[in-house]
């Protein structure tokens, strides 16, 4: 079934689900690396995360991305991450990996309690070509197949990216800001857009110049029943 709607832009990546007062972020050229988690996992809870046994987000909502830094010794160091229900001492999913001073990862759960994923994977900061805009897509519907995405219209020349897979992070590309606002249409794996057309948007005037966006190709709300939704977050610019 075909959706007509403007995307839903964020651009505040301290907000959303954390209980805490954010604190200050340190500057990029100072000891630290630096985590925008967000919660993508299909159940009735909120999550929480914790770093290196610290609790970071003690409450965070389905959607909400929250911006989190960790003070570095070394130039690299081993972390554990590991996400919770809110409010229990259950881990649901974790990981353990090497992290870098000064850099920026993306840390998001997704799918469900029975088969969770964690991803984490550095942010390229890096300006688009002047004018452009820079954009990646993560797939975080478990119930979908692979996925493919058109930019600026529906004729095969328009397909920006095939094969998208469930817990995949895509790497960044550039487009206009008018073919962006033209069209972003999602289909099944090789299926045409006039075939099959998950999800459809137009008049996407949130997206800016010289800005950098990933969008998530989710649920609107944490019921694997809700509709489907591309949802588009800002993100750090160097």
């Amino acid at each position: 079934m075909t959706k007509y709607y403007t995307i839903l832009l964020i651009y505040l990546l301290m907000m959303g689900g954390c209980t805490k007062d954010p604190d200050p972020v340190p500057p990029i050229d100072s000891n630290y690396s630096y985590f925008n988690l967000y919660n993508f996992l299909v159940e009735p809870y909120d999550v929480s995360w914790e770093i290196d046994g610290d609790v970071v987000v003690s409450k965070q909502l389905y959607g909400s991305p929250n911006l989190e830094f960790r003070a570095m010794e070394k130039d690299s160091l081993e972390m554990t991450i590991n996400a919770k229900e809110s409010g229990a001492e259950r881990i649901i999913d974790g990981l353990t990996r090497q992290v870098e001073q000064f850099q920026y990862y993306l840390v998001s759960i997704m799918g469900n309690e029975a088969e969770p994923t964690i991803l984490c994977e550095p942010m390229e900061l890096k300006k688009p070509s002047l004018g452009s805009v820079k954009l990646r897509i993560m797939h975080a519907t478990m119930e979908l197949g692979p996925l493919d995405l058109y930019i600026g219209g529906s004729t095969p020349d328009h397909k920006a990216l095939s094969n998208i897979q469930f817990a995949q992070l895509t790497e960044y590309m550039e487009a206009s800001q008018e073919n962006l606002w033209q069209a972003i249409i999602i289909t099944p794996y090789n299926r045409t857009p006039e075939d099959s057309t998950l999800m459809s948007y137009t008049a996407n005037n949130a997206f800016l110049p010289n800005h950098i966006y990933m969008g998530v190709l989710g649920h609107t709300t944490s019921s694997s029943n809700s509709s489907l939704n591309l949802q588009l977050y800002d993100q750090p610019v160097n």
